[in-house]
């Protein structure tokens, strides 16, 4: 916690100097000290991880970041049913019973009943156990089930830490999981995620983080309004409303009305950015236009995927300009942050989907997007705001 009585953690690429190892392996040893949260894709695909403590004695995990849920989980021991394999860089798998700190959370409990009416579980109790049960699902189909408890929560190095106990979280014994992390802590805006319940100890409700490209810092800071929720069914996520979008400077040819007939989620824990079909088929087109122009070929199968002519090396300081508007701020997107770099060397394919492909009619402003900006979510204020090349 600093000064102004906020927690702060770096935010570093696994290719940053900071990090000895240059290898994709991340080692306890490496982080803990420091509460970093790293970017690893050995671990996971596209996501980004941050270093906590858990129970008494603690055990050192590297759990996922995500704004877009709101429970967070750890993978347990004694898995009941199947649960993901763990990698031994994202620590040891948590024992509860291990914990001389550790207790269950009733089944009559508000928390217990709050988490089962915010994630659509009609009833899970064991009740010889007055143990509260629960599930948390994702859009991408994966999920996990366990028991929900209660513990003491560690963040930060030895220097410089901070103690959340009676930290409400999931015991996994039962998942659908891709990654290889130990679990996820959820940002949403619940009273039980990981966010509010580590603010109730800050003075200012806030949240900012960087997910790192390069090692610059600079740009100015853009703010557009945030939006609790997203219909009735998403409360507990971070929207803002998307007015136009561009390629090299000119409009998409689609009707404006498509932007404002839905807000946009931004998902910390998504990868890719996905948008209603009618703009990503005017994108498509805009996008395939500018890149033939440039010599790219366009290829028709899976996904939006270019080559370029003799298979020459990307050059990415000529790739078509992306920008994405909304209410007072206009994103301009790098091209590392607009495709994704595929092999064989010289071919690309875009970060953007139609909302088809992941969770119908929810746009997603994933995590590719916002890579290298600063990105702060103001509570108080209810604003979202983006600073460019800031990490």
């Amino acid at each position: 916690m600093n000064k102004d009585g906020a927690f702060h953690f770096p935010v570093l690429h696994r290719k940053h100097p900071c990090i000895d190892d240059p290898s994709p392996t991340v080692h306890a040893a490496s982080v803990s000290d420091a509460g970093t949260v790293i970017g690893n894709n050995k671990i996971h695909q596209g996501k980004y991880f941050m270093a906590i403590s858990l129970g008494t004695p603690a055990v050192f995990n590297l759990v996922a970041i995500d704004t877009g849920s709101t429970l967070s989980w750890v993978h347990c021991q004694r898995c009941q049913i199947f649960c993901h394999k763990q990698a031994p860089e994202a620590g040891a798998i948590f024992d509860p019973q291990n914990s001389t700190t550790y207790r269950h959370i009733g089944c009559s409990t508000e928390d217990c009943i709050d988490i089962h009416q915010d994630n659509g579980v009609p009833y899970g109790c064991i009740e010889e156990a007055d143990t509260c049960l629960y599930i948390v699902r994702y859009g991408s189909s994966q999920y996990s089930a366990g028991k929900l408890g209660r513990d003491r929560l560690a963040l930060g190095g030895a220097d410089n830490y901070t103690v959340v106990d009676d930290f409400i979280f999931g015991c996994s014994e039962d998942d659908s999981f891709k990654g290889y992390e130990a679990g996820v802590l959820g940002f949403g805006n619940k009273s039980y995620s990981y966010f509010n319940q580590v603010a109730r100890q800050t003075s200012y409700n806030a949240l900012a983080y960087c997910f790192p490209i390069d090692h610059q810092a600079e740009g100015l800071e853009l703010v557009t309004p945030l939006i609790l929720g997203y219909g009735r069914q998403l409360s507990h996520v971070y929207s803002i409303q998307q007015l136009d979008m561009m390629v090299d400077g000119k409009r998409l040819d689609v009707d404006p009305s498509f932007y404002t007939r839905r807000m946009m989620v931004v998902d910390s824990g998504t990868d890719v950015i996905f948008i209603s079909p009618p703009i990503f088929y005017a994108f498509d087109d805009a996008m395939t236009a500018a890149m033939q122009v440039k010599g790219y070929v366009r290829e028709y199968g899976n996904g939006a995927c270019f080559t370029s002519a003799g298979g020459k090396a990307v050059n990415w300081r000529d790739l078509p300009t992306v920008e994405m508007k909304f209410i007072r701020a206009t994103l301009k997107l790098p091209p590392e942050n607009v495709f994704h770099d595929e092999q064989p060397p010289g071919r690309i394919c875009l970060a953007f989907q139609p909302d088809t492909s992941g969770v119908q009619g929810v746009q997603i402003l994933g995590n590719k997007a916002l890579r290298s900006f600063r990105v702060v979510y103001d509570l108080q204020k209810m604003t979202l705001a983006f600073q460019a090349r800031a990490c």
